[in-house]
Protein backbone atom coordinates (compact mmCIF):
# COMPACT_ATOMS: atom_id res chain seq x y z
CA UNK A 1 0.00 0.00 0.00
CA UNK A 2 2.68 2.34 0.73
CA UNK A 3 4.51 1.43 -3.01
CA UNK A 4 1.18 2.87 -4.76
CA UNK A 5 1.06 5.57 -2.56
CA UNK A 6 3.89 6.64 -3.22
CA UNK A 7 3.56 6.06 -6.78
CA UNK A 8 0.11 8.06 -7.35
CA UNK A 9 2.24 10.89 -5.67
CA UNK A 10 5.08 10.35 -8.00
CA UNK A 11 2.13 10.28 -11.04
CA UNK A 12 0.60 13.33 -9.75
CA UNK A 13 3.65 15.48 -9.59
CA UNK A 14 4.78 14.82 -12.64
CA UNK A 15 1.35 15.79 -14.00
CA UNK A 16 1.66 19.17 -12.01
CA UNK A 17 4.99 19.50 -13.52
CA UNK A 18 3.18 19.12 -16.76
CA UNK A 19 0.51 21.91 -15.61
CA UNK A 20 3.49 24.05 -14.63
CA UNK A 21 5.35 24.10 -17.98
CA UNK A 22 1.88 24.72 -20.09
CA UNK A 23 1.05 27.98 -18.03
CA UNK A 24 5.09 28.73 -18.02
CA UNK A 25 5.14 28.45 -21.82
CA UNK A 26 4.61 32.07 -22.59
CA UNK A 27 7.83 32.91 -20.89
CA UNK A 28 9.94 30.06 -22.67
CA UNK A 29 8.36 31.76 -25.56
CA UNK A 30 9.58 35.06 -25.00
CA UNK A 31 13.31 33.37 -23.89
CA UNK A 32 13.01 31.45 -27.39
CA UNK A 33 13.02 34.64 -29.62
CA UNK A 34 16.02 36.42 -30.18
CA UNK A 35 16.27 40.28 -27.54
CA UNK A 36 14.69 42.90 -28.60
CA UNK A 37 14.55 46.61 -27.67
CA UNK A 38 11.93 47.40 -24.97
CA UNK A 39 8.36 48.59 -26.54
CA UNK A 40 9.22 45.49 -29.60
CA UNK A 41 5.50 43.87 -30.75
CA UNK A 42 6.42 40.23 -29.02
CA UNK A 43 7.11 41.90 -25.46
CA UNK A 44 3.77 43.94 -25.80
CA UNK A 45 2.21 41.02 -26.67
CA UNK A 46 2.97 39.30 -23.22
CA UNK A 47 3.22 42.36 -21.04
CA UNK A 48 -0.38 43.75 -20.42
CA UNK A 49 -1.00 43.11 -17.01
CA UNK A 50 -5.04 42.94 -17.98
CA UNK A 51 -7.20 41.41 -15.48
CA UNK A 52 -9.31 39.32 -17.81
CA UNK A 53 -8.09 37.39 -21.08
CA UNK A 54 -9.94 35.22 -23.37
CA UNK A 55 -8.11 32.33 -25.73
CA UNK A 56 -9.46 33.40 -28.89
CA UNK A 57 -9.46 30.38 -31.74
CA UNK A 58 -10.86 30.42 -35.27
CA UNK A 59 -13.25 33.31 -33.90
CA UNK A 60 -14.53 31.32 -31.41
CA UNK A 61 -13.30 32.16 -27.76
CA UNK A 62 -12.36 28.77 -25.54
CA UNK A 63 -12.62 30.40 -22.35
CA UNK A 64 -11.75 33.74 -20.46
CA UNK A 65 -8.74 33.34 -18.09
CA UNK A 66 -9.29 35.28 -14.99
CA UNK A 67 -6.12 34.28 -12.85
CA UNK A 68 -2.29 34.88 -12.97
CA UNK A 69 0.06 32.22 -12.11
CA UNK A 70 3.20 32.99 -10.81
CA UNK A 71 4.97 36.10 -12.46
CA UNK A 72 2.67 35.59 -15.69
CA UNK A 73 -0.49 37.52 -16.50
CA UNK A 74 -3.97 36.14 -17.55
CA UNK A 75 -2.80 37.77 -21.12
CA UNK A 76 0.17 36.78 -21.02
CA UNK A 77 -1.06 32.71 -20.26
CA UNK A 78 -4.17 33.26 -22.95
CA UNK A 79 -1.61 34.71 -25.65
CA UNK A 80 0.87 31.46 -25.16
CA UNK A 81 -2.15 29.37 -25.07
CA UNK A 82 -3.63 30.53 -28.49
CA UNK A 83 0.45 30.02 -29.63
CA UNK A 84 0.70 26.30 -28.67
CA UNK A 85 -2.68 25.63 -30.03
CA UNK A 86 -2.54 27.33 -33.60
CA UNK A 87 1.02 25.62 -33.70
CA UNK A 88 -0.98 22.18 -32.80
CA UNK A 89 -3.97 22.64 -34.79
CA UNK A 90 -2.16 21.31 -38.39
CA UNK A 91 -2.14 17.73 -36.74
CA UNK A 92 -4.62 17.72 -34.27
CA UNK A 93 -7.11 15.46 -34.19
CA UNK A 94 -10.82 15.96 -32.02
CA UNK A 95 -10.09 12.17 -30.56
CA UNK A 96 -7.09 13.22 -29.16
CA UNK A 97 -8.93 16.42 -27.31
CA UNK A 98 -9.00 15.75 -23.75
CA UNK A 99 -9.54 17.60 -20.22
CA UNK A 100 -7.19 15.79 -17.07
CA UNK A 101 -7.50 16.98 -13.80
CA UNK A 102 -3.80 17.60 -11.81
CA UNK A 103 -3.21 17.95 -7.99
CA UNK A 104 -0.02 18.42 -6.35
CA UNK A 105 0.26 19.61 -2.77
CA UNK A 106 -1.89 22.78 -2.36
CA UNK A 107 -1.77 23.49 -6.61
CA UNK A 108 -4.00 22.17 -8.82
CA UNK A 109 -6.10 22.58 -12.11
CA UNK A 110 -6.81 20.96 -15.44
CA UNK A 111 -4.60 20.34 -18.51
CA UNK A 112 -6.29 20.49 -21.57
CA UNK A 113 -3.79 18.14 -23.90
CA UNK A 114 -3.71 17.03 -27.62
CA UNK A 115 -2.64 13.96 -26.86
CA UNK A 116 0.60 14.13 -25.24
CA UNK A 117 1.18 17.74 -25.83
CA UNK A 118 -0.36 19.83 -23.28
CA UNK A 119 -2.27 23.16 -24.44
CA UNK A 120 -2.94 24.91 -21.80
CA UNK A 121 -4.07 24.79 -18.49
CA UNK A 122 -7.28 25.65 -16.40
CA UNK A 123 -7.19 26.81 -12.91
CA UNK A 124 -10.31 27.02 -10.32
CA UNK A 125 -9.37 30.63 -9.97
CA UNK A 126 -10.50 31.29 -13.72
CA UNK A 127 -14.18 30.49 -12.85
CA UNK A 128 -15.66 30.10 -9.79
CA UNK A 129 -12.80 29.03 -7.74
CA UNK A 130 -13.92 25.09 -7.19
CA UNK A 131 -12.65 22.23 -9.01
CA UNK A 132 -16.28 21.00 -10.23
CA UNK A 133 -15.93 24.57 -12.11
CA UNK A 134 -12.78 23.68 -13.67
CA UNK A 135 -13.69 20.53 -14.83
CA UNK A 136 -16.69 21.71 -16.31
CA UNK A 137 -15.10 24.33 -17.76
CA UNK A 138 -12.14 21.55 -19.22
CA UNK A 139 -15.23 19.99 -20.97
CA UNK A 140 -16.53 22.99 -22.64
CA UNK A 141 -13.39 23.30 -23.62
CA UNK A 142 -12.52 20.49 -25.39
CA UNK A 143 -15.78 20.44 -26.93
CA UNK A 144 -15.43 23.32 -28.55
CA UNK A 145 -11.95 22.58 -29.69
CA UNK A 146 -13.06 19.52 -31.30
CA UNK A 147 -15.67 22.11 -33.29
CA UNK A 148 -12.77 24.28 -34.26
CA UNK A 149 -10.68 20.45 -35.60
CA UNK A 150 -13.90 19.35 -37.55
CA UNK A 151 -14.49 23.21 -38.87
CA UNK A 152 -11.18 23.49 -40.03
CA UNK A 153 -11.20 20.10 -41.07
CA UNK A 154 -14.34 20.54 -42.99
CA UNK A 155 -13.11 24.17 -44.85
CA UNK A 156 -10.28 22.20 -46.63
CA UNK A 157 -12.52 20.02 -48.31
CA UNK A 158 -13.65 21.52 -51.96
CA UNK A 159 -16.73 19.82 -52.03
CA UNK A 160 -18.05 21.57 -48.66
CA UNK A 161 -16.43 24.79 -49.83
CA UNK A 162 -18.05 24.87 -52.94
CA UNK A 163 -21.40 24.10 -51.08
CA UNK A 164 -20.83 26.82 -48.69
CA UNK A 165 -20.21 29.40 -51.85
CA UNK A 166 -23.37 28.35 -53.78
CA UNK A 167 -25.69 27.91 -50.72
CA UNK A 168 -24.49 31.85 -49.97
CA UNK A 169 -24.72 33.61 -53.48
CA UNK A 170 -28.46 31.58 -53.49
CA UNK A 171 -29.07 33.36 -50.26
CA UNK A 172 -27.88 37.06 -52.26
CA UNK A 173 -30.16 35.99 -55.15
CA UNK A 174 -33.27 35.01 -52.77
CA UNK A 175 -31.99 38.84 -50.60
CA UNK A 176 -32.59 40.92 -54.10
CA UNK A 177 -35.92 39.20 -55.24
CA UNK A 178 -37.53 39.71 -52.20
CA UNK A 179 -35.85 43.00 -51.81
CA UNK A 180 -37.49 44.41 -55.65
CA UNK A 181 -40.76 42.28 -54.66
CA UNK A 182 -40.95 44.99 -51.28
CA UNK A 183 -40.16 48.07 -53.10
CA UNK A 184 -42.78 47.21 -55.81
CA UNK A 185 -45.81 46.26 -52.63
CA UNK A 186 -44.13 49.76 -51.01
CA UNK A 187 -44.81 51.73 -54.85
CA UNK A 188 -48.45 50.47 -55.10
CA UNK A 189 -49.35 50.94 -51.65
CA UNK A 190 -48.13 54.55 -51.76
CA UNK A 191 -50.04 55.08 -55.36
CA UNK A 192 -53.34 53.53 -53.20
CA UNK A 193 -52.74 55.70 -50.52
CA UNK A 194 -52.35 58.83 -53.08
CA UNK A 195 -55.39 57.91 -54.84
CA UNK A 196 -57.55 57.28 -51.72
CA UNK A 197 -56.63 60.19 -50.26
CA UNK A 198 -57.37 62.25 -53.11
CA UNK A 199 -60.60 60.52 -53.61
CA UNK A 200 -61.91 61.59 -50.58
CA UNK A 201 -62.73 65.20 -48.89
CA UNK A 202 -64.00 66.43 -45.44
CA UNK A 203 -65.59 69.14 -43.78
CA UNK A 204 -64.38 71.09 -40.95
CA UNK A 205 -61.57 70.57 -39.47
CA UNK A 206 -59.80 67.44 -41.96
CA UNK A 207 -57.22 65.83 -40.51
CA UNK A 208 -56.74 63.37 -42.87
CA UNK A 209 -53.79 64.83 -45.02
CA UNK A 210 -51.96 64.31 -41.67
CA UNK A 211 -53.21 60.52 -41.30
CA UNK A 212 -51.75 60.29 -44.82
CA UNK A 213 -48.98 61.51 -44.69
CA UNK A 214 -48.60 59.80 -41.74
CA UNK A 215 -48.78 56.58 -43.20
CA UNK A 216 -46.44 57.27 -46.02
CA UNK A 217 -44.29 57.56 -43.40
CA UNK A 218 -45.19 54.49 -41.66
CA UNK A 219 -45.08 52.62 -44.96
CA UNK A 220 -41.71 53.95 -45.72
CA UNK A 221 -40.06 52.99 -42.12
CA UNK A 222 -41.59 49.76 -42.27
CA UNK A 223 -40.02 48.87 -45.58
CA UNK A 224 -37.20 50.10 -44.54
CA UNK A 225 -37.39 47.58 -41.31
CA UNK A 226 -38.26 44.99 -43.70
CA UNK A 227 -35.02 45.36 -46.02
CA UNK A 228 -32.89 45.46 -42.52
CA UNK A 229 -34.48 42.45 -41.42
CA UNK A 230 -33.61 40.75 -44.54
CA UNK A 231 -30.44 42.35 -44.81
CA UNK A 232 -29.59 40.95 -41.25
CA UNK A 233 -30.89 37.33 -42.07
CA UNK A 234 -28.75 37.04 -45.03
CA UNK A 235 -25.95 38.26 -43.48
CA UNK A 236 -26.31 35.71 -40.65
CA UNK A 237 -27.13 32.59 -43.40
CA UNK A 238 -24.24 33.32 -45.55
CA UNK A 239 -21.64 33.76 -42.28
CA UNK A 240 -23.10 30.46 -40.97
CA UNK A 241 -21.57 28.67 -44.29
CA UNK A 242 -17.83 29.04 -43.61
CA UNK A 243 -16.19 27.26 -40.63
CA UNK A 244 -14.05 30.32 -39.90
CA UNK A 245 -16.97 32.90 -40.02
CA UNK A 246 -19.51 30.41 -38.99
CA UNK A 247 -19.54 32.30 -34.94
CA UNK A 248 -20.26 35.63 -36.23
CA UNK A 249 -23.28 34.26 -38.00
CA UNK A 250 -24.33 32.47 -34.85
CA UNK A 251 -23.64 35.29 -32.86
CA UNK A 252 -26.34 37.32 -35.15
CA UNK A 253 -28.61 34.52 -34.94
CA UNK A 254 -28.54 34.58 -31.43
CA UNK A 255 -28.67 38.35 -31.19
CA UNK A 256 -32.30 37.68 -32.78
CA UNK A 257 -33.33 34.51 -31.10
CA UNK A 258 -32.36 36.28 -27.62
CA UNK A 259 -34.48 39.69 -28.97
CA UNK A 260 -37.14 37.63 -29.86
CA UNK A 261 -37.19 35.77 -26.58
CA UNK A 262 -37.29 39.16 -24.83
CA UNK A 263 -39.94 40.78 -26.79
CA UNK A 264 -42.39 37.19 -26.24
CA UNK A 265 -41.46 37.60 -21.99
CA UNK A 266 -42.41 41.06 -22.64
CA UNK A 267 -45.27 40.32 -24.04
CA UNK A 268 -46.37 37.67 -21.81
CA UNK A 269 -45.61 40.42 -19.31
CA UNK A 270 -47.93 43.01 -20.57
CA UNK A 271 -50.99 41.01 -21.34
CA UNK A 272 -52.68 41.71 -18.35
CA UNK A 273 -51.68 45.69 -19.44
CA UNK A 274 -52.99 44.70 -23.25
CA UNK A 275 -56.34 43.57 -21.98
CA UNK A 276 -56.79 46.52 -19.96
CA UNK A 277 -55.92 48.84 -23.09
CA UNK A 278 -58.77 46.73 -24.97
CA UNK A 279 -61.06 47.35 -22.34
CA UNK A 280 -60.95 50.86 -21.98
CA UNK A 281 -61.11 51.20 -25.91
CA UNK A 282 -64.07 48.86 -26.42
CA UNK A 283 -65.59 50.93 -23.58
CA UNK A 284 -64.48 54.41 -25.13
CA UNK A 285 -65.36 53.23 -28.48
CA UNK A 286 -69.08 52.15 -27.36
CA UNK A 287 -69.56 55.98 -25.34
CA UNK A 288 -68.52 57.53 -28.63
CA UNK A 289 -70.71 55.83 -30.76
CA UNK A 290 -73.71 56.72 -28.37
CA UNK A 291 -72.42 60.56 -28.29
CA UNK A 292 -71.93 59.92 -31.97
CA UNK A 293 -75.51 58.96 -33.09
CA UNK A 294 -77.10 61.67 -30.59
CA UNK A 295 -75.58 64.62 -32.07
CA UNK A 296 -76.10 63.22 -35.51
CA UNK A 297 -79.63 62.62 -34.76
CA UNK A 298 -79.41 66.42 -34.06
CA UNK A 299 -77.47 67.33 -37.39
CA UNK A 300 -80.54 65.48 -39.15
CA UNK A 301 -83.28 66.75 -37.16
CA UNK A 302 -84.61 63.56 -35.93
CA UNK A 303 -83.94 65.16 -32.42
CA UNK A 304 -84.75 68.42 -31.47
CA UNK A 305 -82.73 70.37 -28.53
CA UNK A 306 -82.85 73.61 -26.85
CA UNK A 307 -79.15 73.98 -26.63
CA UNK A 308 -77.73 72.76 -30.12
CA UNK A 309 -78.79 73.25 -33.32
CA UNK A 310 -77.97 71.45 -36.99
CA UNK A 311 -74.83 73.50 -37.52
CA UNK A 312 -73.23 73.79 -33.69
CA UNK A 313 -74.14 69.90 -32.98
CA UNK A 314 -71.40 68.62 -35.73
CA UNK A 315 -68.68 70.89 -34.37
CA UNK A 316 -69.65 70.13 -30.83
CA UNK A 317 -69.89 66.53 -31.44
CA UNK A 318 -66.00 66.67 -32.63
CA UNK A 319 -65.32 68.54 -29.56
CA UNK A 320 -66.93 66.02 -26.85
CA UNK A 321 -65.63 63.11 -28.96
CA UNK A 322 -62.06 64.26 -28.92
CA UNK A 323 -62.46 65.25 -25.39
CA UNK A 324 -63.45 61.41 -24.63
CA UNK A 325 -60.65 60.15 -26.92
CA UNK A 326 -58.12 62.51 -24.65
CA UNK A 327 -59.54 61.50 -21.22
CA UNK A 328 -59.58 57.32 -22.52
CA UNK A 329 -56.00 57.93 -23.43
CA UNK A 330 -55.17 59.56 -20.04
CA UNK A 331 -56.54 56.70 -17.88
CA UNK A 332 -54.80 54.12 -20.57
CA UNK A 333 -51.53 55.61 -20.36
CA UNK A 334 -50.09 54.03 -17.56
CA UNK A 335 -51.27 50.59 -18.67
CA UNK A 336 -48.89 51.11 -22.13
CA UNK A 337 -46.30 48.68 -22.34
CA UNK A 338 -43.06 50.66 -21.43
CA UNK A 339 -44.87 53.83 -20.26
CA UNK A 340 -42.70 53.16 -17.01
CA UNK A 341 -39.28 53.79 -18.41
CA UNK A 342 -37.36 57.06 -18.86
CA UNK A 343 -37.45 57.02 -22.42
CA UNK A 344 -40.84 57.02 -22.95
CA UNK A 345 -41.54 59.83 -20.71
CA UNK A 346 -38.78 61.60 -22.65
CA UNK A 347 -40.30 61.05 -25.97
CA UNK A 348 -44.03 62.24 -24.37
CA UNK A 349 -42.72 65.58 -22.88
CA UNK A 350 -40.74 66.18 -26.58
CA UNK A 351 -44.06 65.36 -28.44
CA UNK A 352 -46.11 67.78 -25.82
CA UNK A 353 -43.76 70.18 -26.47
CA UNK A 354 -43.79 70.39 -29.94
CA UNK A 355 -47.51 70.44 -30.29
CA UNK A 356 -47.77 73.41 -27.99
CA UNK A 357 -45.73 75.26 -29.60
CA UNK A 358 -46.72 73.87 -33.19
CA UNK A 359 -50.36 74.50 -32.51
CA UNK A 360 -50.76 77.79 -31.34
CA UNK A 361 -51.85 79.05 -34.63
CA UNK A 362 -54.39 76.55 -34.82
CA UNK A 363 -55.29 76.67 -31.30
CA UNK A 364 -56.06 79.89 -31.56
CA UNK A 365 -58.02 79.30 -35.20
CA UNK A 366 -60.01 76.34 -33.58
CA UNK A 367 -61.19 79.02 -30.49
CA UNK A 368 -62.31 81.49 -32.84
CA UNK A 369 -64.34 79.30 -35.09
CA UNK A 370 -66.05 77.80 -31.46
CA UNK A 371 -67.13 81.85 -31.11
CA UNK A 372 -68.41 81.97 -34.46
CA UNK A 373 -70.12 78.40 -34.58
CA UNK A 374 -71.94 79.24 -31.08
CA UNK A 375 -72.78 82.95 -31.62
CA UNK A 376 -74.56 81.27 -34.46
CA UNK A 377 -74.00 84.34 -36.92
CA UNK A 378 -72.69 82.43 -39.66
CA UNK A 379 -74.78 79.51 -41.14
CA UNK A 380 -73.56 77.33 -44.09
CA UNK A 381 -76.40 78.52 -46.99
CA UNK A 382 -76.32 82.24 -45.86
CA UNK A 383 -75.39 84.91 -48.37
CA UNK A 384 -73.01 87.31 -47.06
CA UNK A 385 -71.00 89.84 -47.29
CA UNK A 386 -67.39 89.74 -45.33
CA UNK A 387 -65.03 92.63 -46.22
CA UNK A 388 -65.29 93.17 -49.97
CA UNK A 389 -65.83 89.40 -50.40
CA UNK A 390 -70.03 88.32 -51.05
CA UNK A 391 -71.22 84.64 -51.08
CA UNK A 392 -72.75 81.71 -49.69
CA UNK A 393 -71.09 80.31 -47.19
CA UNK A 394 -70.83 76.69 -48.17
CA UNK A 395 -68.96 75.42 -44.74
CA UNK A 396 -68.07 77.19 -41.47
CA UNK A 397 -64.97 74.82 -39.69
CA UNK A 398 -63.09 74.92 -36.75
CA UNK A 399 -59.88 76.55 -38.83
CA UNK A 400 -61.68 78.69 -41.64
CA UNK A 401 -64.91 79.18 -43.37
CA UNK A 402 -65.50 78.91 -46.54
CA UNK A 403 -67.75 80.85 -49.42
CA UNK A 404 -68.88 80.56 -53.16
CA UNK A 405 -69.21 83.63 -54.95
CA UNK A 406 -70.96 84.42 -57.89
CA UNK A 407 -68.75 84.16 -60.29
CA UNK A 408 -67.60 80.34 -59.23
CA UNK A 409 -64.67 81.20 -57.14
CA UNK A 410 -64.21 79.45 -53.54
CA UNK A 411 -62.72 81.79 -50.98
CA UNK A 412 -61.27 81.07 -47.90
CA UNK A 413 -61.65 83.41 -44.68
CA UNK A 414 -59.44 82.02 -41.65
CA UNK A 415 -61.78 82.51 -38.08
CA UNK A 416 -59.12 84.52 -36.65
CA UNK A 417 -59.84 87.18 -39.63
CA UNK A 418 -63.72 86.45 -39.61
CA UNK A 419 -63.72 86.88 -35.69
CA UNK A 420 -62.67 90.70 -36.21
CA UNK A 421 -64.40 91.19 -39.40
CA UNK A 422 -67.86 93.10 -39.98
CA UNK A 423 -70.24 90.52 -41.17
CA UNK A 424 -73.02 91.71 -43.52
CA UNK A 425 -75.67 88.75 -43.26
CA UNK A 426 -78.29 88.95 -46.10
CA UNK A 427 -80.13 85.71 -45.13
CA UNK A 428 -80.62 85.95 -41.34
CA UNK A 429 -83.45 88.38 -41.37
CA UNK A 430 -84.60 87.89 -45.26
CA UNK A 431 -86.62 84.88 -44.07
CA UNK A 432 -89.90 86.31 -43.05
CA UNK A 433 -90.58 89.76 -44.50
CA UNK A 434 -87.35 88.49 -47.45
CA UNK A 435 -84.18 91.11 -48.10
CA UNK A 436 -84.40 94.33 -48.63
CA UNK A 437 -82.07 96.67 -51.11
CA UNK A 438 -81.66 99.81 -52.01
CA UNK A 439 -79.70 101.78 -54.60
CA UNK A 440 -79.46 105.80 -55.08
CA UNK A 441 -80.39 108.46 -58.00
CA UNK A 442 -79.48 112.06 -57.60
CA UNK A 443 -81.13 114.09 -59.73
CA UNK A 444 -81.54 118.01 -59.85
CA UNK A 445 -83.87 120.48 -57.87
CA UNK A 446 -85.31 121.34 -61.26
CA UNK A 447 -87.24 117.62 -61.18
CA UNK A 448 -90.37 117.56 -59.06
CA UNK A 449 -89.47 115.08 -56.11
CA UNK A 450 -93.14 113.75 -56.77
CA UNK A 451 -92.38 112.55 -59.97
CA UNK A 452 -89.12 111.24 -58.67
CA UNK A 453 -90.39 109.09 -56.67
CA UNK A 454 -92.97 107.71 -59.01
CA UNK A 455 -90.13 107.07 -61.69
CA UNK A 456 -88.40 105.07 -59.16
CA UNK A 457 -91.72 102.65 -57.83
CA UNK A 458 -92.49 102.07 -61.96
CA UNK A 459 -88.89 101.10 -62.29
CA UNK A 460 -89.52 98.75 -58.57
CA UNK A 461 -92.73 97.50 -60.15
CA UNK A 462 -91.55 96.94 -63.30
CA UNK A 463 -88.49 94.80 -61.96
CA UNK A 464 -88.68 90.71 -61.66
CA UNK A 465 -88.07 89.43 -58.44
CA UNK A 466 -88.56 92.33 -56.62
CA UNK A 467 -92.09 91.84 -54.28
CA UNK A 468 -94.44 93.66 -54.08
CA UNK A 469 -95.33 93.36 -50.05
CA UNK A 470 -93.73 94.85 -48.63
CA UNK A 471 -94.55 97.92 -51.06
CA UNK A 472 -90.89 99.35 -52.32
CA UNK A 473 -90.45 102.84 -51.18
CA UNK A 474 -88.35 105.75 -51.52
CA UNK A 475 -86.36 108.06 -49.26
CA UNK A 476 -84.67 111.71 -49.67
CA UNK A 477 -81.42 110.94 -47.68
CA UNK A 478 -79.85 114.27 -47.94
CA UNK A 479 -80.47 118.01 -50.01
CA UNK A 480 -76.88 119.20 -51.07
CA UNK A 481 -75.98 121.98 -52.72
CA UNK A 482 -77.03 121.34 -56.57
CA UNK A 483 -79.07 117.74 -56.48
CA UNK A 484 -81.50 115.78 -53.92
CA UNK A 485 -80.26 111.86 -53.16
CA UNK A 486 -83.35 109.87 -53.20
CA UNK A 487 -82.51 106.11 -52.38
CA UNK A 488 -85.10 103.61 -53.33
CA UNK A 489 -85.58 100.72 -51.28
CA UNK A 490 -87.26 97.56 -51.75
CA UNK A 491 -87.91 93.42 -51.09
CA UNK A 492 -86.44 90.55 -52.62
CA UNK A 493 -87.52 86.91 -52.18
CA UNK A 494 -83.82 85.54 -52.36
CA UNK A 495 -80.97 86.92 -50.27
CA UNK A 496 -78.71 84.90 -53.85
CA UNK A 497 -80.51 86.78 -56.35
CA UNK A 498 -79.51 90.19 -54.75
CA UNK A 499 -76.38 91.34 -57.33
CA UNK A 500 -78.62 90.07 -60.29
CA UNK A 501 -82.04 92.02 -59.31
CA UNK A 502 -79.80 94.87 -58.46
CA UNK A 503 -78.54 94.87 -61.85
CA UNK A 504 -82.29 95.00 -63.44
CA UNK A 505 -83.44 97.21 -61.08
CA UNK A 506 -80.89 100.15 -62.31
CA UNK A 507 -81.70 99.54 -66.19
CA UNK A 508 -85.51 99.76 -65.04
CA UNK A 509 -84.65 102.83 -63.14
CA UNK A 510 -82.44 104.38 -66.31
CA UNK A 511 -85.68 103.07 -68.74
CA UNK A 512 -88.53 104.57 -66.74
CA UNK A 513 -86.17 108.45 -66.44
CA UNK A 514 -85.28 107.87 -70.04
CA UNK A 515 -89.11 107.92 -70.90
CA UNK A 516 -90.05 110.72 -69.17
CA UNK A 517 -86.94 113.06 -70.33
CA UNK A 518 -85.58 113.21 -66.76
CA UNK A 519 -82.09 113.12 -66.62
CA UNK A 520 -80.20 111.49 -63.66
CA UNK A 521 -76.61 112.72 -62.52
CA UNK A 522 -75.88 109.85 -60.17
CA UNK A 523 -73.85 109.79 -58.03
CA UNK A 524 -73.44 113.63 -57.69
CA UNK A 525 -72.59 116.75 -60.06
CA UNK A 526 -71.22 120.44 -59.10
CA UNK A 527 -73.49 122.17 -62.11
CA UNK A 528 -76.46 122.07 -64.17
CA UNK A 529 -75.15 121.08 -67.53
CA UNK A 530 -76.52 123.15 -70.34
CA UNK A 531 -78.34 120.57 -72.09
CA UNK A 532 -80.46 117.78 -71.03
CA UNK A 533 -78.90 114.90 -70.64
CA UNK A 534 -81.20 111.70 -71.38
CA UNK A 535 -81.78 109.21 -73.91
CA UNK A 536 -84.93 108.91 -76.54
CA UNK A 537 -87.55 106.13 -76.67
CA UNK A 538 -86.22 105.61 -80.45
CA UNK A 539 -82.09 105.51 -79.73
CA UNK A 540 -83.01 102.43 -77.03
CA UNK A 541 -82.75 100.31 -78.93
CA UNK A 542 -79.48 101.23 -81.03
CA UNK A 543 -76.91 99.11 -82.56
CA UNK A 544 -75.65 96.45 -81.57
CA UNK A 545 -78.58 96.48 -79.06
CA UNK A 546 -81.35 96.38 -81.76
CA UNK A 547 -79.75 93.54 -84.02
CA UNK A 548 -80.68 90.04 -83.56
CA UNK A 549 -78.86 87.12 -82.43
CA UNK A 550 -76.87 85.39 -85.27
Amino acid sequence: MKRIGCATRRHLSAWFLALLVALAGAHAVGAETSPAAPGTPDEEKFAPAESEAPIVVWNRTLITLRAPFGHLTPAARAAAAEQRIAAALETMQPEQLVSTWVQAGTEEGVLIRAGAQVLFGVLPADVDGTRAGAEAAGARVVAELRTIVAERNESLRLPKLLQAIGVSALALLVFVALTAAIARVHRRMHLRIEHVSASRHARGLDLRPLAWGFLRVLLDLARLAAILALAYLTLSLVLRQFPYTRPWGETLGGYVFDAAGRLGEAFVESIPSLATLILIWLITRGLVRVVSAWFRAIETGKIESDWFDAQTAGATRRLVVTGIWLFALTVAYPYIPGSETAAFKGVSVFVGLMLSLGSAGALSQIVSGFVVLYSRAIRVGDFVRIDDKEGVVVDVGLLSLKLATRLREEVTIPNTVLAGAAVNNYTRRSREEGLFVATSVSIGYDTPWRQVHALLELAASRTPDILQSPKPYVLETSLSDFYVQYQLCAAIAKPTDRPFVLSRLHAEIQDAFNEYGVQIMSPNFEAQPDAKVWVPREHWDSAPAGKPAA
